[in-house]
This record gives C-alpha cells, structure tokens and sequence, in this order.
C-alpha cells in the first residue's frame, strides 16, 4: 500500500470492510434474531437492564424502530420489561436466561467463524490482523 493515495486506501479499506461485514453477517445461528435483535440481547448482556431510549441511543436507530425490535424479542421471551425502581415512570429491558443463550450461541457460532478463517491465515498475515485492528477500531470510534 505504499505510495497509494488516501483515496485508494480507503476505497480498499471501504471495500474490504464491506465485504468482511456482509460474511460476517451471512453466518447465522439456525433461527437466528435479526442483526438489530442481536445487538439489543448482546448490548443487554454486557450492561445490563436498559431503557428502551438507552438501547435506541446505543443502536442509533430510532425510538419507533427500538420499540419493534424489543416487543419482538419480548414476544421470543428473550427480553422482560419492568419499572424502574428508583423511577417508576422509566421502564427497563433485562435479558433472560433464553436470550443470553441465544445471544451466547449466536456470539460462538460467528466466533467460530472467524477463529477459523484467522487461523487459516500465515503467523505474519496474523500478526498484521494484530497489529491493524487497534487502527481500525480507533477508526470506527472516531
């Protein structure tokens, strides 16, 4: 890549991402949630109950669009929905048991994926995949 432009880097960069994005994506759990469920049971077991503001915010989708994807989940039993205890007007979304397995076998399978697509690669091809993803990353909280 030396000696290409800004331009050309980011095009290949853009294009690699995309790509990598979309396979990702393609490796499913049979019956398998929609990637925007999958997020709110991933974000939910990291943190936590969370407000249906506080997962739209974090999804950057809408109010509307949240409020579908948790009375869907809800719907799975994957999610319950409850008064806040210090406020009562606020109410809040808790994983259950059958949404941190699903979202478990879910995080496996795609891991799996991965691990085994990383361990396919050279020790040198893995250790730029080390040393690139920190710049990515740094890229995608910019």
């Amino acid at each position: 890549m030396a000696g290409q432009s800004i331009d050309e880097v980011s095009s290949e960069l853009r294009r690699a991402v995309t790509r990598l994005y979309s396979r990702f994506r393609s490796e499913r759990v049979e019956g398998e949630v929609p990637d925007a469920a999958l997020l709110v049971l991933v974000v939910l077991d990291k943190r936590g109950q969370m407000s249906l503001t506080g997962l739209a915010d974090f999804a950057h989708v809408t109010l509307g669009s949240m409020s579908q994807t948790v009375r869907r989940l809800e719907q799975l039993a994957y999610v319950t929905k409850a008064r806040g205890t210090d406020d009562r007007r606020k109410v809040l979304f808790t994983l259950t048991e059958r949404g941190k397995t699903a979202a478990m076998a879910s995080r496996r399978h795609r891991s799996d994926w991965l691990n085994s697509q990383i361990a396919g690669l050279t020790a040198d091809e893995r250790a730029d995949i080390a040393r690139v993803t920190p710049l990515l990353l740094r890229i995608a909280d910019a």
